[in-house]
């Protein structure tokens, strides 16, 4: 599974999609994790099975879900679980928007 994490400018994104990563190894799942600041994300998106979006992102929402490919999951990130890396919490939901 690939998932694209979308972001304002990729600095704490890469940070979180890290996160991510070591959750899913806790799962035993084989994904790759990748974060695209919001000017090369048309550059990936296509590749993703799932995109997630940083809440800094919240007002270009529909525009990320207009260059997804059809059927795939574009999900906003809670800024609460965003500023506390919860991503345990934000793989869960993604894994069950799939």
């Amino acid at each position: 599974m690939k998932i694209l994490l979308c972001c304002r400018a990729g600095v704490t994104s890469n940070m979180f999609a890290s996160a991510l990563k070591d959750e899913a190894a806790k799962k035993e799942m084989d994904i790759v994790v990748w974060a695209a600041a919001e000017t090369a994300v048309e550059y990936s998106i296509e590749q993703a099975d799932i995109v997630l979006v940083t809440p800094q992102l919240a007002g270009d929402l529909r525009k990320l879900e207009g260059l997804a490919n059809s059927g795939t999951p574009v999900i906003l990130i809670d800024e609460e679980d965003f500023r506390v890396f919860n991503a345990k919490k934000v793989l869960d939901e993604a894994l069950e928007k799939r």
